[in-house]
């Protein structure tokens, strides 16, 4: 036997190992087809959590609306109080005064 020299090694056919490695071919697709999943499902995640954090700003925005727009409801309870308050003094003071020197001033209302 002889000593084999490159071009001799480069001429050598290369052994058949389709075989062998038929293995990793479907190890790597179904590797891929996991990553494409895995992907597609955390691309979903974030669309719905984007659609989710906008509908939230515009829930906060129409509560801050609705907020600014009851603000007056809230002075009803004041404004009753004091009206409450000028109405008792006046009918005490209406109370006081004789009563030929009042005119009833009630709504239609004659003496």
């Amino acid at each position: 036997m002889g000593e084999m020299t490159l071009t001799t090694l480069a001429l050598a056919p290369v052994p058949h190992t389709t075989g062998h490695n038929e293995g990793w071919y479907i190890g790597l697709g179904i590797g891929f087809a996991i990553v494409v999943v895995v992907v597609v499902i955390v691309a979903m995640i974030l669309a719905l959590a984007a659609r989710i954090g906008a509908q939230a700003r515009e829930g906060i925005d129409a509560m801050d609306e609705a907020r600014e727009t009851t603000l007056p409801v809230w002075e009803v309870q004041k404004t009753n109080t004091l009206l409450t308050s000028i109405w008792r003094t006046a009918e005490s003071a209406r109370a006081s005064l004789p009563d030929a020197s009042v005119p009833n001033t009630r709504l239609g209302g004659r003496r």
